[in-house]
């Protein structure tokens, strides 16, 4: 016998000799136990003869009552201790090891086995022996017969010598495997059973006793527990994980969003279209805030700015996002025609006012009625001129050329120039009491220069209208064309670079612009624009100059300097230049 288990049972008769019956059963039932395992790991006959031998056989004759209490007393603290680890292990492995660890400890079975049903079939989550190690691959078979009936029952199932159950007579793998002492208890859930603990000794019957049954439906129910939460803790875990890859996926999405939310926020704030304009460089932001502020008033708005730099499309954008959409969007450029023509133009006329008016008409005034009226370059018109708008915009009235009475009118006036027009009220240029009646609310465009941020949009828009009238593709701006477009100072602004882009996309026949395709552009000489003083004395010196080389032929000057001889004659009483007659020649 082995020497723990002679140890044990020496220990149990001394118990004996002084009336400590329950020590003694306790000692009696762990040499039986160390005995039954050096015994199965024996053939069948060596392990008959093993307890035959009289001090073996006598642990077997103590009674069954006293063995039993002992076993029972034994189980109820293996399971108190068996719950707190159970408790304390949320890793489902670790649960199913500790819990068949203790199963076969304490029934003292040869081998146990955790089954989980998946789907129709069982499988084996944990295989363990006596010694508590792993079973081996060729001691992996066990009854599925009985496991299923379990299983599919939801009782416990034991047999005391399965090879003479007439319940498993036909059940081939009993006989195959020499089945003696069989148990399997489901393992149940709240949505059934999950599966079953299963427990054999295939040398020794009637291993199992009734307190071995009461005890492993007590542990399956505990670990019935023990595997739910565990599996709970598990799908937290891989839940948690999945958010954080989740996470981490789109850690590069999210910045990519909050990059885009920046670049748009200004325009989510604000309650109007700009469609129209290309606005996101810094430099353009106080134009669009400006516009947010003014567009469903009635205030007059003018808009200043140099030559090119988009003033048209704000006074479009106040029109058509202000409360007078509906109505019509009239446009007048006050450089363009004479005091008489624009008066004419702005106010109607009569039949037979002039020279050619053989009819009645409406003036645009009138006809920007209900809607709004744009003005450009008002800054060129003459004193006398704006003497008459101010009566129509103060009047709200305005008197036809030749006619004697006055028509109501109702728009709202916008108007645009690229002069100071405070400098040139200081210069007498201009009617101040005009001034403030038109400059209410002033926009100011920056120059393309200072808003460069802007200008690859600028160049796909105007390479895509381009390339529409073309009848053709529009081709793509390769970078080093954008940093030579970038590097001029454009003094003519988004008009210049538009000229621009126009002859380079006429210069190219392929899907891209390179720097070469801009190569006959003019480029202005980088030098600071002119004082508006500085570009009058040019002016008035160049207007000269060509009226004495065509010895003061206004209509040849005007011819030469490729404007209208109305468009000169202004300029010549801007300047105080005589003309001919006034000289006396």
């Amino acid at each position: 016998m082995p020497l723990a288990a002679e140890a044990h049972a020496r220990l149990a008769d001394a118990w004996d000799s002084v009336g400590a019956a329950r020590s003694a059963a306790t000692h009696r039932a762990e040499a039986e136990r160390r005995a039954e395992r050096m015994a199965a790991g024996l053939s069948a006959g060596l392990a008959d003869a093993f307890w035959e031998h009289p001090r073996r056989r006598s642990l077997r004759s103590v009674p069954v009552e006293a063995l039993a209490a002992s076993a029972r007393t034994r189980q109820l603290e293996r399971l108190l201790a068996v719950n707190r680890k159970l408790g304390a292990s949320l890793a489902v492995d670790e649960v199913l090891r500790q819990a068949m660890d203790a199963a076969i400890d304490l029934t003292g079975a040869e081998r146990g086995f955790v089954l989980v049903r998946e789907g129709d079939a069982l499988s084996i989550a944990v295989a363990r022996n006596l010694d508590q190690a792993r079973v081996g691959p060729e001691q992996l078979e066990f009854s599925r017969s009985i496991a299923e009936h379990a299983i599919a029952s939801g009782e416990l199932v034991m047999t005391l010598d399965a090879r003479a159950d007439e319940r498993f007579a036909t059940h081939r793998s009993v006989h195959a495997m020499k089945l003696r002492s069989v148990i399997a208890v489901p393992i149940p859930s709240p949505d059934g059973v999950v599966g079953a603990m299963y427990l054999d000794n295939r040398l020794l019957r009637a291993r199992f006793a009734e307190v071995d049954r009461e005890f492993l439906l007590a542990f399956a129910d505990q670990l019935a527990i023990a595997l739910e939460n565990a599996r709970l803790h598990e799908e937290l875990a891989r839940r948690a994980a999945q958010i954080e890859a989740l996470s981490r996926g789109q850690a590069t999405r999210i910045e990519q969003l909050e990059s885009e939310l920046e670049v748009r926020q200004r325009a989510l704030e604000r309650r109007y279209d700009y469609g129209e304009l290309v606005a996101d460089a810094p430099a353009m932001q106080p134009v669009l805030a400006t516009l947010d502020r003014v567009i469903d008033s009635p205030l007059s708005v003018l808009v200043t700015g140099e030559s090119g730099t988009g003033k048209e499309l704000v006074a479009r954008a106040v029109h058509f996002n202000g409360p007078r959409k509906e109505g019509p969007f009239v446009t007048v450029n006050c450089a363009a025609l004479s005091d008489t023509l624009l008066e004419s133009e702005l106010f109607g006329h009569v039949r037979g006012a002039f020279t050619g008016a053989d009819r009645n008409k409406d003036g645009l005034m009138v006809a920007a009625s209900g809607g709004t009226l744009f003005l450009d370059e008002l800054g060129e018109t003459s004193l006398a001129m704006q003497a008459k708008l101010l009566r129509a915009i103060e009047q709200r009235e305005v008197r036809p050329v030749g006619g004697d009475g006055s028509v109501k009118v109702d728009f709202r006036l916008v108007c645009a120039t690229n002069r100071d027009l405070r400098e040139e009220v200081e210069a007498g240029r201009f009617r101040e009491d005009l001034y403030y009646r038109v400059g209410v609310v002033e926009v100011k465009l920056p120059p393309l220069r200072e808003r460069l941020e802007d200008l690859p949009e600028l160049c796909r828009r105007i390479l895509v209208a381009a390339a529409e009238d073309m009848d053709r593709d529009a081709p793509s701006l390769s970078a080093a064309a954008l940093a030579a477009l970038s590097s001029q100072p454009w003094p003519g602004n988004v008009r210049q670079l538009q000229n621009a882009l126009r002859t380079a996309l006429v210069l190219s026949d392929g899907e891209s612009l390179a720097p070469e395709h801009f190569a006959a552009t003019p480029r202005a000489p980088r030098r600071p624009p002119a004082s508006r003083a500085e570009h009058e004395r040019r002016e008035k010196a160049r207007i000269l100059r060509s009226l004495e080389a065509t010895g003061w032929n206004v209509s040849a000057s005007a011819r030469e300097l490729s404007m209208g001889r109305a468009t000169l004659y202004r300029k010549l009483a801007r300047h105080g230049i005589p003309t001919a007659r006034e000289r006396g020649a």
